[in-house]
């Protein structure tokens, strides 16, 4: 349609001239139209961009120094005056994953928050109407996939169940595929006895043999636990293993129930869950049933019922976020011990806490233990504490507890903390500014570690401490004298709460965003005087 209208008007008039019946009359019109639904979308669109980054802009006058939107701000991101949620959230992924060098850093790490926050409560949402099913028609799948979701949350692209799904249809077609060959069983769909066991034998064919599916043993990482890795890897946690065989099954019309045995503890070097499968399950009794290790090469093992409780999909969910939380925890010792960085280990923890916290009151709700374990996390985190009190509120006996008192009183001191600014004049003696990129030195570090000034306090006596983000993602208030200046090199940081104090990095240091420099007005030029 663009090159019709370049056209000279001696051309369009030859076309027009050659229509010779209503319906190329037609085409034309519809043409026209497309083309100008086209230039609707495209002009809404530029809209909804100038309009979240005007949004984002104002949560750092908001938010500063907290770095936290409340929900209302969350929610105006998705107000009925905009365009579609998916809409907002495209643009906010272009803030984020686009453009990460000669961005707004401050606005990309408001956009960060709010994709975040706005991701979260769809998955939580859909968390909540999965769990408020009838335990026979809640799906461990979606809920294995929600879960897997919620943990890459930070991602470009998240976990697709359409994609999951296609790849697990694709694995039961080669099974049929083995069944026909082997068997020459055309409808596995129509089980009997006799047929379960040819149908069973051909999945561990297909998954193990085949496909080589397997268990590590030792040295996990959250890629074993998540379904859609493990699918294109084919290396597993025995809980993600479990589920797969499990969807593979019910495809071939064999429905197993997960077990955990009764003295089974949360393990994470042993199989704990196995699939009870009762012969001719249609007809079966407890007496009849079958246990499938899919951790073990799908083999098969009679059992006392009593001694294997089936686990309802609830605990199902919650013992794979309590997995997940595990792996990321010994990751996080694991990458302490390396760079022997003393004193981090017990807020990176906590942060983990955090997170899988939050994401088992999105599985269990009601739980009183989760709600309370997360609401404290907050409070000694000093994050997000208006949505503690959201969680806690959920859980009757928690309404009005003093864990909910004490969440309400800090943050009404946040509120107080982003509306009151204080100026720092700086003093004769101060060494260095805001911005100022850093090698810190503790005594027991193994070599210096890469970090950037964003505050500073002095205690009086002439002795200046300064707050520092760590290369990796920690923080911490340190002694002048631990620090040396760096001048040379490209020296970026890579810390999540960057952007909520600098807006750009000029290849020498980090430009404070207007509410640092507001904070402390004199350290711009002073930075500029220490840099050659």
């Amino acid at each position: 349609m663009a090159n019709i209208l370049s056209f000279s008007d001696e051309v369009l008039c030859c076309v027009f001239a050659s229509i010779t019946n209503i319906r190329d009359l037609r085409n034309i019109m519809l043409t026209c139209h497309r083309f100008l639904n086209i230039i609707k979308c495209y002009n809404n669109l530029w809209k909804l961009e100038l309009k979240v980054k005007e949004m984002l802009l104002s949560l750092s006058s908001k938010c500063f120094p907290v770095g936290e939107p409340s929900i209302t701000d969350i929610q105006n991101f998705n107000c009925d005056k905009y365009p579609t949620l998916r809409g907002t959230e495209n643009v906010l992924q272009n803030h984020v994953f686009s453009d990460k060098l000669n961005g707004n850093m401050t606005s990309r790490f408001y956009a960060c928050k709010v994709l975040k926050s706005l991701r979260y409560q769809s998955i939580e949402k859909k968390l909540q109407e999965l769990m408020g099913l009838p335990e026979s028609k809640t799906s461990l799948l979606e809920g294995a996939v929600l879960i897997c979701q919620w943990t890459q949350v930070e991602e470009a692209n998240l976990i697709s169940l359409s994609n999951v799904m296609q790849k697990l249809n694709e694995i039961s077609s080669r099974v049929k595929e083995l069944l026909l060959d082997k068997y020459n069983i055309a409808d596995p769909l129509n089980v009997t006895t006799g047929t379960a066991k040819k149908i069973l034998h051909c999945i561990n064919q297909v998954l193990y043999d085949e496909m080589g599916f397997r268990v590590m043993q030792s040295n996990y990482t959250l890629e074993n636990v998540f379904i859609d890795k493990v699918l294109e890897s084919r290396t597993s946690f025995p809980i993600t293993l479990c589920i797969i065989y499990r969807e593979v099954a019910l495809r071939m019309g064999i429905h197993c129930e997960p077990v955990l045995a009764v003295t089974a503890k949360p393990d994470f070097h042993t199989h704990s869950f196995l699939l009870r499968w009762r012969d001719y399950y249609s007809q079966g009794t407890d007496e009849s049933s079958s246990l499938i290790d899919a951790s073990n090469g799908g083999v098969m093992r009679h059992h006392n019922p009593a001694t294997y409780p089936v686990i309802s999909a609830e605990n199902f969910l919650l013992r794979m976020v309590e997995y997940m939380r595990y792996i990321r925890l010994q990751s996080i010792r694991a990458r302490r011990r390396q760079e022997g960085h003393p004193g981090t280990l017990c807020r990176l923890r906590r942060h983990n806490e955090l997170s899988f916290s939050r994401l088992a009151c999105a599985v269990s709700p009601e739980q009183t233990q989760k709600a309370a374990l997360y609401a404290q996390l907050c409070l000694d985190l000093d994050m997000p504490l208006e949505d503690a009190i959201k969680v806690l509120q959920r859980v009757e006996n928690l309404q009005s507890s003093r864990l909910m008192e004490n969440c309400v009183t800090k943050a009404k001191e946040q509120q107080a903390s982003m509306k009151k600014k204080t100026v720092q004049c700086r003093l004769p003696f101060i060494k260095y500014a805001v911005g100022l990129v850093m090698a810190y030195k503790g005594s027991t570090n193994k070599s210096p570690l890469l970090c950037v000034i964003n505050s500073w306090i002095n205690d009086g006596k002439n002795k200046t401490r300064y707050n520092v983000l760590f290369d990796g993602g920690d923080s911490a208030l340190v002694p002048e004298g631990t620090l040396s200046l760096l001048t040379t090199g490209s020296n970026l940081i890579d810390h999540p709460n960057i952007g909520m104090y600098f807006k750009r990095f000029d290849g020498r240091r980090y430009i404070p965003n207007i509410e640092l420099m507001t904070m402390y007005p004199e350290d711009e030029a002073f930075a500029l005087s220490l840099i050659p």
